[in-house]
C-alpha cells in the first residue's frame, strides 16, 4: 500500500518508521530540519511543504496515489482538518488522525462520522497502560492486543510470593490465560508447563483482562494498591488520575505539578483528585506530601530528565512500584540502567499502535522487548502446515510458542492435543527466531524487523 504521513515530529517519524518497513511512504513536513532528518534516516520520500494546506494535501495524495493518510502534526485540530480534506480529494482513502488531547476525540467514519477512519491517541493509550500497571501490584509491564481482545502482562516474582516453588502445571492458573514465557536472568523459557517458578522470575502472561487480574492475585498481593502519587499534570497525568480516581474503588490519588496555572486547570478538571502545586524533584516537597506512603509513584511530566530524577527520588523513599513515561527513545536505556522496570516509551506506544492498526495484514502485532521478542498472528489456510494437525505434532522452530488461537470469535489457549482448523487466527510469541525457519514453517512473510 501507499501511505502519506503528514508531520515528521515524534509521532509522525515513528509512524513513518513502522510503515516504511512494509509500505511505500511519503512524508510531508514543513520544518526543514525535520524534513532532512526524515530523509536521511527513513526509507521514505519527503516533501518539504506545509501539510495543513489543502493544495499540499491534494498534491501529496495524487503524487503517491495514496491508500492511507496518517496526520501527525502537533495541532489536533489540524489533524482532523487534514483527514477531512484528504477524504474530499480521494473519498476511498483511509484516514488516520493522531491526537494528543482526548477532548478532540470524535466519532470515526466506522461509527457514523465521515472524514476520519481511525483515531490514535498515544497519550490516552499511555494513560490506560499506566493505570493498569498501577493497580496490578505484581506487574512490571502491560500491553493490550486489541485485535484479539487480550491483555499481555509481565509479572515479577519475589521471594515471598505464593507461586515460588510451584510447577506451572500445578499452579492453578486462571482458565482464560496462558504463560507464554519465563524470563530467568539471561535465559527465556518457552516450554513453561514443567518449569518450577523461582524468585526473580519474570513471567509473561497473555489472557483476558479478568484472568490477568486473577493471575496477579494468584501470585500473592502483600498490600492492595490504593494510594497513588502522579508527578506531572500532563495530559497523560490527568487522564491517568481520572481513571484511577473514578474506578469505583476507594483510592487516594494526588498530582504534584510545578506550574501553577497547569495545577489550577488540573484541579478544576479533577474534583476527586488532590492537586498540589510544587516541584516534584524537590525532596522536601515530596516529604511534605507524604509520598513515602504511596503504593505507586507515577512520573509523567513532559520532561524526560525530570521524570528520571523523580524516579530516583522515589527509589530513595523505598516506594515498591515506580512507573515512568519517557518521550525520547534515547532515554530508554538510561531508565533501565537506573533499575526502573515499569517504563512506557512514547515511541513504542506509537510504533505498536500503528503496527496493530495498519499492518495486521502482514501479521505483525507488537514488539514486546526491544527487537528481540514479538507477538504476531498467522491465519490457518489450505496451504498451512498447521491445518488439521494437533499442536503436539508440529515441529516448531526453537524460540517460538503458540500463545492463543482465535476461532469463531472465541479465544482458545491451546494444549498439545489442540487441532488447528481452517480460518483460525493463531497468535505466536517469538524470541530471537530465525526468520528463514519461520517463513518455511508458515509460508508467509515474517514479522517486522525479524
Amino acid at each position: 500500500m501507499k501511505v502519506v504521513v503528514v508531520g515528521a515530529g515524534n509521532v509522525g517519524f515513528t509512524s513513518a518508521e513502522a510503515l516504511s518497513k512494509v509500505h511505500e511512504v511519503l512524508i510531508v513536513e514543513k520544518d526543514a530540519a525535520r524534513a532532512e532528518n526524515a530523509k536521511a534516516l527513513l526509507n521514505a520520500s519527503v516533501l518539504h511543504e506545509d501539510g495543513s494546506k489543502p493544495k499540499v494535501i491534494e498534491a501529496a495524495i495524487k503524487r503517491l496515489d495514496a491508500d492511507i493518510i496518517v496526520s501527525a502534526v502537533p495541532d489536533d485540530g489540524h489533524n482532523l482538518f487534514i483527514c477531512l480534506i484528504a477524504k474530499h480529494v480521494k473519498p476511498s482513502i483511509r484516514t488516520v488522525a493522531c491526537l494528543r488531547d482526548p477532548n478532540f476525540t470524535i466519532k470515526t467514519s466506522k461509527e457514523g462520522t465521515e472524514g476520519v477512519d481511525l483515531l490514535i491517541s498515544p497519550e490516552l493509550i499511555a494513560a490506560e497502560r499506566i493505570e493498569r500497571l498501577a493497580v496490578l501490584e505484581n506487574a512490571i509491564a502491560y500491553d493490550r492486543i486489541s485485535g484479539m481482545d487480550l491483555d499481555l502482562a509481565l509479572f515479577k516474582i519475589e521471594e515471598e510470593h505464593d507461586l515460588v516453588g510451584k510447577v506451572v502445571l500445578e499452579a492453578g492458573l486462571p482458565p482464560d490465560c496462558n504463560i507464554i514465557a519465563i524470563n530467568r536472568g539471561d535465559n527465556v523459557i518457552l516450554n513453561t508447563e514443567t518449569a518450577e517458578i523461582r524468585a526473580g522470575d519474570k513471567i509473561r502472561v497473555v489472557g483476558s483482562p479478568e484472568s490477568i487480574t486473577s493471575f496477579n492475585k494468584l501470585i500473592g498481593v502483600r498490600k492492595e494498591a490504593k494510594e497513588f502519587v502522579i508527578l506531572g499534570a500532563s495530559i497523560v497525568g490527568v487522564e491517568t488520575a481520572r481513571m484511577l480516581a473514578r474506578s469505583g474503588k476507594k483510592r487516594v490519588v494526588k498530582i504534584i505539578e510545578i506550574d501553577e496555572e497547569v495545577s489550577r486547570n488540573a484541579a478544576r478538571e479533577l474534583t476527586d483528585v488532590a492537586v498540589v502545586n510544587g516541584d516534584f524533584i524537590d525532596l522536601s516537597v515530596l516529604r511534605s506530601e507524604n509520598v513515602q506512603r504511596a503504593d505507586a509513584i507515577i512520573t509523567v511530566s513532559s520532561k524526560d530528565e525530570r521524570n528520571l530524577l523523580a524516579c530516583i527520588a522515589g527509589r530513595r523513599f523505598g516506594t515498591r512500584k515506580i512507573i515512568s513515561r519517557y518521550s525520547n527513545q534515547e532515554y530508554e536505556e538510561i531508565f533501565r540502567y537506573t533499575g526502573i522496570e515499569s517504563i512506557i516509551g512514547h515511541h513504542r506506544v506509537i510504533y505498536n499502535e500503528i503496527t496493530k492498526n495498519l499492518l495486521l495484514d502482514k501479521g505483525a502485532i507488537l514488539s514486546v522487548e526491544g527487537n528481540m521478542e514479538y507477538l504476531f498472528s498467522v491465519r490457518v489456510d489450505e496451504g498451512s502446515v498447521l491445518l488439521d494437525n494437533p499442536l503436539g505434532d508440529i515441529n516448531m522452530p526453537e524460540g517460538i510458542r503458540v500463545a492463543a488461537v482465535r476461532r469463531d470469535e472465541k479465544t482458545i489457549y491451546p494444549q498439545m492435543n489442540t487441532v488447528f482448523k481452517k480460518g483460525d487466527k493463531v497468535l505466536l510469541f517469538t524470541h530471537t527466531v530465525n526468520p528463514a525457519k519461520l517463513s518455511r514453517l508458515f509460508g508467509q512473510s515474517t514479522p517486522l524487523e525479524l
